[in-house]
């Protein structure tokens, strides 16, 4: 639990007005404790579950699903792909007169809705909301009752089509699953001649110093005379007006008017100065005694101009440098449900503690009242688009084509989103597709920049290059804006990924792509990775990987439950560039080798996958002694060596980077190998309870002065830094280490480095 949960009950569960873009005054929130049933079977509808007369056995807490601990059921390991709920609810008599709409603000993935056994529709989408009409369904007075079913395929493979993000399970880089209701669910009473809005749009024109509120309602039939004022305001004062007056006669069709008040010199929006402005749409109606105001929402807009130009990213027309965060938005106890606001507030006051103007939300459409702190607190928004992970089947792309626009037409009106990323990498192989969905993008929105796929596999229509790069050398990403790739703007969307365990508040043992043993290491870290970034010229911003743990991901900079890893003053300082040194750890990495193989293993691993049987096989090669002796190697350059009637020679390297590319030193991809690597360390003095930094591709073991420190028998890629073994013992002058590294498929090599007890680089003078 966070130390939010105590704030929740069935009383009082998200009490906040839920849409803060379109605030009215009068609701009836619907969160709290409804029936529920899991139906595996598939029964619930051919059973009449649907109908008033049924009860379901169950208990859960809306809006919380059932795999979150606050749901009050904390299945989360299971899959359920079928539920139900039930609830019963009255109407206040003041709404008498009025439509009476039932608002979802998220359900995963198709929800089908009954009020008082009516179906009401059907909606297909788990991260926009929707809402339905019920007047007609209700009864004159007392208790009334909603029922909905949801079915949420688990599968990309099978029928799970619909984007997932990463709801594929708590494995590796992918999460608890959310089935069914997991946002807000509530009431409001709306005038029959309310207008609807449609969209939302604030611009502003640098040069004229001008600012425009866009805004496109469908007005519908009235038979009286009808006033619609849109009002922009600033500190109570009021800025700028703009009205229509309508009698439409009862039986003509709705329309879509406009109404565009003008904000001279408007002041501007940033994350450094976040300027809002208030706004009120107020609608009234003629009658005998004068006119009387029939419906009033309240919002707010911002003026601002975020594009790209001369090839860097622009805010006001200056250049922005975004210094970002992955907030990838999961919380232990209501996994993609926040329990509070109060806690999405904190996140966003966190990100701008940490020294972030930006944050990256990835793969996920956050609660609305995340969007709101943004705006309110100043933290600019990338924007992702949760993930496919099977866009091969048509119904695959036809949902997510849908729900990419119900997503851009959701998230638009908020000032802090500045940016789309309809793609993350290449999930989903989306190819082609990913330009279609660019194209479509520009037509919604034609006003923020795309980053077409963040990561590896971008095509020619995005307006901005993005790389990922989970190394330690980051520099490499600085552009010449003279060249071609030059001509659009450059981002490091992904890196650092840097993991720190805290006992107590982690959800399991998990990983990281690089680690650090204490709150000191994790700063030397970040401190020499972010500091190339602001040395990388012409670059336009980066992002952090990330915010917080995730589950078995222990790479945040906050816990899993929110508590810094270090003093955030300090790293707020790395990441706003006050703190800046790249010679800090530059030597710490052993770059001096002797090499021998690559050594046939005799296995037939056909697989990159970590699982059982490939973990047997490495464990085996490892304990089989390829060379006699293998703790106390100790050969010179050129020395001779037959394995298996072959000669092999002990090679000289030097590596130019943090690791060793076994395919780059032997020339080739080799499968089912392996290799000895030996190291002579000198040391200036005796080091006691020193730790080794290592990683490797894929199984491996460690001799230190003939003893065996490791021995890690995965399947696995080379990440610096991936295990720390502890409690070790440098001698002063020459100390020799062996490493035994077993390959199946794929990737090979190794990287490794040695700390103090404190936590301190030890130089890596070695030589073969």
């Amino acid at each position: 639990m966070t130390r939010w949960a105590k704030d929740v009950s069935p009383d009082r569960v998200r009490p906040e007005y839920p849409r803060p873009l379109m605030v009215r005054k009068e609701w009836q929130n619907l969160n709290g404790t409804w029936e529920f049933a899991f139906d595996d079977r598939n029964e619930g509808r051919a059973g009449g579950w649907h109908s008033s007369s049924r009860s379901l056995p169950d208990r859960i807490l809306v809006p919380f699903t059932y795999e979150s601990a606050l749901s009050g059921i904390g299945k989360g390991k299971e899959i359920h792909e079928r539920v139900w709920y039930r609830r019963a609810f009255t109407v206040p008599a003041g709404w008498n007169g009025r439509r009476i709409r039932l608002n979802f603000n998220a359900s995963d993935w198709e929800t089908t809705v009954w009020v008082n056994g009516k179906e009401q529709g059907v909606h297909r989408g788990g991260y926009d909301p929707f809402s339905f009409d019920i007047t007609n369904a209700l009864k004159p007075n007392g208790p009334q009752e909603v029922v909905v079913a949801v079915y949420d395929p688990a599968d990309p493979a099978r029928a799970g089509h619909q984007p997932k993000g990463k709801q594929l399970g708590s494995e590796g880089i992918f999460y608890t699953r959310t089935t069914g209701i997991w946002q807000n669910v509530w009431m409001e009473p709306i005038h029959t001649g309310a207008p609807e809005l449609l969209d939302w749009r604030a611009e502003v024109d640098l040069k004229a110093d001008v600012g425009q509120l866009t805004t496109a309602m469908l007005v519908r039939d009235a038979d009286v005379e009808t006033k619609v004022d849109l009002i922009v305001s600033r500190g109570g004062k009021e800025v700028s007006r703009q009205s229509f007056v309508q009698k439409t006669p009862a039986t003509a069709q709705p329309r879509t008017a406009y109404l565009a008040p003008i904000v001279r010199k408007p002041m501007l929006w940033s994350p450094e100065s976040p300027a809002l402005y208030d706004v009120t749409l107020r609608t009234t109606q003629r009658g005998a005694g004068g006119w009387t105001v029939v419906d009033e929402v309240k919002s707010y807009c911002a003026f601002r101009r975020y594009e790209v130009k001369n090839g860097r990213l622009q805010l006001n027309g200056k250049p922005y440098f975004l210094r970002g965060v992955l907030d990838q938005g999961y919380w232990p106890d209501g996994i993609m449900t926040p329990p509070t606001d109060a806690a999405l507030k904190a996140d966003v006051e966190a990100t701008k503690r940490l020294g972030f103007n930006m944050a990256r939300k990835h793969v996920k459409v956050e609660d609305p009242r995340w969007y709101y702190w943004c705006d309110r607190l100043g933290v600019a928004v990338w924007q992702d688009m949760p993930s496919s992970h099977n866009l091969r089947m048509p119904e695959a792309r036809e949902n997510f084509r849908k729900e990419w626009t119900a997503v851009v037409k959701t998230t638009a009106g908020y000032p802090s989103v500045l940016h789309w990323i309809p793609f993350n990498e290449n999930w989903g192989d989306p190819g082609a597709f990913q330009d279609e969905i660019v194209t479509l993008t520009r037509k919604l929105d034609p006003t923020r920049p795309i980053t077409d796929a963040s990561g590896w596999t971008q095509r020619g229509l995005t307006d901005v290059i993005d790389a990922h790069d989970y190394s330690n050398n980051l520099r490499v990403h600085g552009i010449n804006l003279t060249n071609n790739f030059g001509a659009k703007p450059k981002v490091v969307g992904e890196y650092g990924g840097i993991a720190l365990p805290v006992a107590g508040h982690t959800w399991s043992s998990g990983w990281g792509y690089q680690s650090a043993r204490n709150p000191e290491g994790l700063l030397r870290r970040v401190r020499y990775q972010t500091s190339q970034l602001f040395e990388a010229p012409n670059l336009s911003g980066f992002v952090y990987t990330q915010l917080t743990d995730v589950e078995q991901e222990l790479n945040g900079l906050l816990t899993y439950d929110r508590l810094p890893k270090a003093d955030l003053k300090s790293i707020s300082a790395i990441f706003t560039g006050a703190d800046r040194s790249t010679e800090e750890i530059a030597g710490g990495f052993i770059k001096d080798w002797l090499v021998l193989g690559p050594l046939p293993s005799g296995a037939d691993i056909r697989s990159a996958i970590n699982d059982p049987a490939g973990q047997t096989v490495m464990d085996r090669l490892l304990e089989l002694p390829h060379l006699t002796d293998e703790a106390a190697l100790n050969p010179k350059e050129g020395d001779a060596v037959r394995v298996g009637g072959t000669a092999h020679r002990w090679k000289r390297v030097r590596l130019d980077s943090d690791s060793a590319d076994f395919h780059k030193l032997f020339g080739g991809q080799t499968n089912n190998a392996v290799v000895y690597c030996v190291a002579r360390l000198s040391s200036a003095r005796d080091y006691r309870n020193a730790a080794l930094l290592f990683g490797s591709d894929d199984a491996a073991r460690v001799w230190l002065n003939g003893k065996l420190v490791h021995h890690i028998a995965q399947v696995r890629g080379v990440n610096a830094d991936q295990d720390i073994i502890p409690g070790l013992n440098l001698t002063r002058g020459e100390n020799l280490m062996v490493v035994k590294v077993v390959q199946g498929i794929g990737g090979w090599g190794l990287t490794a480095r040695f700390e103090d007890a404190k936590g301190s680089i030890i130089p890596a003078t070695s030589g073969p």
